[in-house]
């Protein structure tokens, strides 16, 4: 699911009304904002891999990185890095079932 504040925020920092005040302070602008500490350090320090994993739109993100002067492979590069990354993090999370539980009904020793 998408965050949509920040999502929100991205897009007013590059194509809304922020977009002047970012340019000029972008660390007054994003402190300013309602945005957790972890979100404006993604912010503020161009993590666009971190950004994505925190739900970030994938549009508002391109923009991000387009006005931070990124060219469209780098954003790419993240993004797939980023998604390597979550996929991991899902296999080694997944909890582990004792051999005897795994075992198919059909290949399960029949009572006569």
């Amino acid at each position: 699911m998408i965050d949509p504040a920040l999502t929100q925020f991205l897009i007013d920092i590059t194509r809304g009304f922020k977009a002047v005040e970012f340019k000029t302070d972008p660390r007054k602008t994003v402190e300013n904002s309602d945005l957790e500490l972890p979100l404006q350090d993604a912010i503020l320090q161009q993590d666009i891999a971190g950004l994505w994993l925190a739900r970030a739109h994938p549009m508002a993100l391109l923009y991000f990185s387009r006005a931070c002067g990124w060219r469209n492979e780098r954003y790419y590069e993240c993004i797939a890095a980023a998604e390597v990354t979550k996929s991991a993090q899902c296999v080694d999370s997944q909890p582990t079932v004792p051999e005897q539980q795994q075992m198919h009904r059909s290949t399960a020793q029949h009572v006569p």
